[in-house]
Order: structure tokens, then sequence, then C-alpha cells
């Protein structure tokens, strides 16, 4: 895995759920003009396979947990700050040994990953509402899971480049 060149990571702007479907479609014009590349440590295809793994979790439960502590400092930090209009992910956070299955594989084309995200992005479309507990953040509406995971979106394609 190379390493992320954190300068040069700028979040993407999309807010909504047709703003990421229309992303996606960015996306894929890229890939297949052959100007898609990545500034960050995984590929194109392993950040959308990692966000589409997310964002099934939220709708099927998640089978991990989390450290107490981390739960901790998730409830008071970072659920409060999905509430924030413009709040924003920032890279940097590692995941912890117990949350091996939010890790893409180290081979996902980004057909591959493409294909994961639409198919939730699918399920959102269709009315599914994900109601699951987080691991890291309890009890989680559906609203906050749409803008958590819209956030966690933002910041891994942050580091896409599409020239």
């Amino acid at each position: 895995m190379k390493v992320a060149e954190k300068d040069k990571w700028k979040p993407k702007s999309f807010r909504s759920i047709e703003e990421l479907r229309d992303e996606l479609s960015t996306i894929e014009n890229a890939h297949n003009a052959g100007t898609l590349s990545t500034y960050g440590g995984w590929t194109p295809g392993q950040c959308m396979a990692h966000c589409a793994q997310f964002m099934g979790h939220s709708f099927d439960g998640f089978k991990m947990k989390m450290p107490w502590l981390m739960q901790l400092m998730g409830k008071l930090f970072i659920k409060r700050m999905l509430t924030k209009p413009n709040a924003q992910m920032k890279p940097g956070f590692k995941l912890p040994a117990s949350a091996a299955s939010m890790r893409p594989s180290d081979e996902v084309s980004v057909e591959e990953g493409l294909a994961m995200m639409n198919k939730q992005v699918v399920r959102l479309e269709a009315g599914e509402k994900m109601n699951q507990d987080s691991p890291f953040l309890g009890s989680m509406n559906h609203d906050l899971w749409v803008a958590l995971h819209l956030n966690h979106c933002r910041m891994h394609f942050g580091f896409f480049k599409y020239d």
C-alpha cells in the first residue's frame, strides 16, 4: 500500500445522495477516459469498496465490536460533529484490528468498487432505511447514517483526481 499524500487531499463537496450519484458518474467517466488516479494510500476501487461495505453494514448490521474507549470518543465527538452542517472528516484515522471486516481487499477494481457503491445507493434511492446501531457511535437514526456516509465518502473520494 502506498503512503497517502495528505497535503493533496481535498474533500469533495457533495451533500446529498443525488450528488453522490453524480460523483460516482464522474468517477466512472474519469476511469473510462483513463484519467482517474489517487493521492491516497488505497486505490479508488478500494476506497469505494470500503465506503460501500460500511454503508451495507448500516442497513444489515455490524458483526464487530469497538473498544469501550473508542465508543465513548465516537459518541462524544464524532456523533456531535455529524449534526453540524459543514462537518468534514479528516483523513488519518486507523481502523482497529476489531474492524478488519471494514478493510477492503488488496485487489478491488474500479468497476467492482463502483458496483458496490451503486448497489448501496440504489438501496437508499429505493427508500430502504439504515437503522442499525453503530459499533462506534451507538444508536443512529437514518438521517445521521446518511450524513455520516456522505461525510465518509467525501473524505475518501477527496484523494481522487480526475485528470
